[in-house]
């Protein structure tokens, strides 16, 4: 599978780590031309309000950003951490696949890590710190040792188990989904590792180290329990057309070679006990997501560690099978999927060049938060009561607010909508009566439920506050002075 080329002048751990430091260096190129999106703006809100845990996340991400902060708050420095963490994980992985298939073709392990990358969802989590960012070293981590401790019979490797099961916890709360995953290897033949103490030391390790979480929900009344709960278990029915929809996000996100590769490694592999290894580890995860986006849509990064722990077993089926047309066919077409849209989202990211209409530009929500920040603060220290505090900032959802709150950190932003959320923790919930400065996207403008400007008496547009990128305004953000908010 191998180009003769590359096999002259690379050893597999040679060429592996010129990929991951060309990728590496891709992302340093952009990680600094583009503001924060929702979710990272969100999670760098963590780092500012540190605290245990968090209503709708565990710490890591939170706590990790927070070493940056004193160094910098821009940009560029708080996705550094996503970018050295993006290096980690292909370090393990190639380290997990040679532990897994020692006896095959040395590159094996080399086309792990170049699956890992042709993933594009993958490509953006390197570049921005999200749950997921920590949890997948942690859980190739936790496979490494995993098979230290029942394939090569090191029981002492329970204890370090222990610790990588509390950092995941840490990370995010799917990770209890590895759990089955490692029950099913124990019980594969392996029963009598639940008779050793190193186990059951691992056990209190990772009760231990995840006790700030507990600690956080116990006084919170366990909110975070209940908002998990109600992901897995909507008040909605069943909907194969949601699957489908799932399904089609997640082969497109991670690319037709990736998701080929990884189902067809399964269906051969499933009766040999190599392979039964990462099989048990992601496909509890896998088939979870994949179930419960019957209820409701599965966003692609949520199976990002079970498509990881995958990646050998994906990677030893293209390597083994080279020899057909189909499996060469599989892979460059692929490949060529994967390098395409690479390319297309890294320069689009480096400089707006994708076309537009007004108003109109395909990446606006990465661009302008900064300015409707800035400008909402100064209207808000305009219409407040002579002698009283500015007027507090509202945004139509956590996501507008999570943008806005830090970009105007310390200033208060609530959300709108009636959904109890972390903003309510940092910056109280909305007050009948209440008049603020609302901060509605221009794609937003003409939905009142959503934009929130149906949730006061009165709402009175004060000035749009323009995006401009090639002299045409890509996007513009609404700023009202809304009186009377309605609860």
């Amino acid at each position: 599978m191998i180009p003769p080329l590359a096999g002259r002048l690379f050893t597999p751990a040679g060429a592996a780590t010129v990929l991951v430091a060309l990728v590496a260096l891709l992302h340093l190129l952009v990680a600094g031309r583009f503001e924060l999106s929702g979710d990272e703006a969100h999670y760098a809100l963590y780092a500012y309000h540190l605290d245990w845990s968090y209503f709708d996340h565990p710490p890591m991400v939170g706590w990790l950003l927070a070493t940056l902060l004193p160094i910098s708050d821009s940009e560029f420095v708080l996705r550094l951490w996503p970018v050295m963490l993006s290096v980690l994980s292909s370090w393990l992985l190639f380290q997990l696949t040679q532990r897994l298939y020692p006896d095959s073709s040395p590159w094996v392990a080399t086309v792990a890590v170049a699956l890992l990358h042709s993933a594009i969802i993958y490509q953006l989590l390197s570049m921005a710190m999200v749950p997921d960012s920590p949890l997948v070293p942690v859980g190739l981590a936790l496979a490494l040792l995993l098979h230290r401790a029942v394939i090569e019979g090191k029981t002492m490797s329970w204890l370090a188990i222990g610790v990588m099961f509390g950092l995941a916890g840490l990370s995010k709360y799917t990770a209890v989904l590895l759990v089955f995953g490692t029950a099913l290897i124990v019980l594969q033949g392996q029963w009598r590792q639940l008779l050793t103490p190193w186990l059951w030391g691992g056990v209190v390790i990772a009760m231990v180290v995840i006790s700030p979480v507990l600690w956080w929900n116990l006084q919170h009344d366990w909110i975070s329990i209940s908002y998990q709960l109600g992901h897995g278990m909507p008040e909605r029915n069943w909907s194969l057309q949601r699957v489908g929809l799932s399904l089609l996000g997640q082969f497109l996100a991670y690319g037709p070679l990736l998701v080929v590769a990884a189902v067809m490694a399964t269906l051969s592999g499933i009766n040999n006990s190599r392979h039964r290894f990462t099989l048990f580890l992601a496909w509890p995860l896998l088939l979870f997501f994949g179930w419960n986006s019957g209820y409701e849509p599965s966003l692609p990064h949520w199976t990002l560690i079970g498509w990881a722990l995958l990646l050998p077993t994906a990677a030893y089926w293209l390597v083994t099978r080279w020899a057909n047309l189909s499996v060469r066919i599989l892979a460059w077409g692929g490949g060529g999927y994967s390098v395409v849209l690479v390319l297309l989202v890294h320069s689009s990211l480096f400089t707006p060049w994708l076309p537009f209409e007004d108003e109109r530009y395909p990446l606006a929500d990465l661009y302008g938060w900064e300015q409707a920040a800035d400008r909402a603060l100064e209207l808000a220290a305009a219409n407040g009561v002579e002698g009283s505090e500015p007027l507090p900032l509202y945004a139509g959802n956590w996501s507008f607010a999570s943008h806005i709150a830090w970009y105007a950190r310390p200033a208060q932003v609530k959300v709108s909508d009636d959904k109890y959320t972390q903003n309510d923790i940092w910056f109280g919930s909305p007050v009948v009566g209440e008049s603020a400065i609302l901060v509605v996207p221009y794609q937003f403008r003409n939905e009142p439920q959503s934009n929130g400007t149906q949730r006061f008496k009165q709402c009175e547009l004060r000035e749009s506050v323009p995006v401009i990128f090639r002299q045409r305004t890509a996007t513009s953000y609404q700023l009202y002075l809304c009186r009377e908010y309605l609860g």
